[in-house]
């Protein structure tokens, strides 16, 4: 049971990380944002 919630967690934090990436990746590229480089490195 154990090794299941362990899955799910770790799934759970996989998906996190790649919408931070590509929200990173998004930031990076929109010339009108201010403080576009302080957010990719958030993301990032």
């Amino acid at each position: 049971m154990q090794k299941l919630d362990l899955n799910k967690y770790i799934e759970a934090l996989l998906k996190k990380s790649e919408e931070a990436y590509l929200m990173a990746i998004e930031i990076i590229n929109k010339p009108t944002i201010n403080y576009r480089t302080e957010g990719f490195c958030f993301f990032i």
